[in-house]
């Protein structure tokens, strides 16, 4: 609870998502301050997918929606929720993640453009065949809205190909798409 602007100890910096030549890139557009407690909890950023550890953040009132990003300590915060619930202060929900280069719709070589995006596990599958062993590994793609794949496509996350088997795209501020790839072992 924030009893006055002293509270706000932590300098966060306010990200936005801005086309670059080539893709997408998370840029910072103001510093602020800002109480923050990592709670323990895990937030569940991904309908889909595992979630990751939860970040509550309080904020003088701003000009902040769930299409933006925070960036602290060097940790790239992922915005689940906001609410006003003090007037002139916003109490902030963000999951603590790793971004990982991605190159979207990569077709034959060439590729698409390049974004940051989220990767978190959905399942893992084994399946023993003969006469070697298949790994099926299925993770999801967490990315920002105006990063759109196609379904069927091929992804590069980390420089790994991913096939895009499913798209979650109703989320007024982020997309989710189910990758699979599969390893011999």
């Amino acid at each position: 609870m924030i009893h006055g602007a002293s509270d706000l100890r932590e300098r966060v910096e306010v990200l936005e998502l801005a086309a670059v030549e080539g893709g997408w890139v998370w840029r910072s557009v103001r510093m602020s301050w800002a109480q923050v407690e990592l709670t323990g909890r895990t937030n569940l950023f991904s309908k889909v997918g595992i979630g990751a550890r939860d970040a509550s953040l309080v904020l003088r009132k701003q000009p902040i929606t769930l299409c933006n990003a925070l960036r602290w300590r060097n940790q790239h915060l992922f915005l689940t929720a906001i609410t006003e619930n003090t007037h002139g202060w916003l109490e902030v929900s963000a999951a603590q993640v790793e971004l990982v280069p991605c190159r979207g719709n990569v077709h034959q070589g060439t590729g698409g453009p390049l974004f940051p995006g989220i990767l978190t596990e959905k399942y893992l599958r084994y399946e023993q065949e003969k006469p070697m062993a298949t790994n099926t590994l299925t993770y999801v793609l967490v990315t920002p809205k105006a990063v759109e794949l196609t379904r069927g496509g091929l992804v590069e996350v980390a420089e790994e190909p991913h096939v895009v088997q499913v798209a979650h795209t109703l989320d007024p501020a982020k997309n989710e798409y189910e990758l699979w790839r599969k390893k011999d072992l």
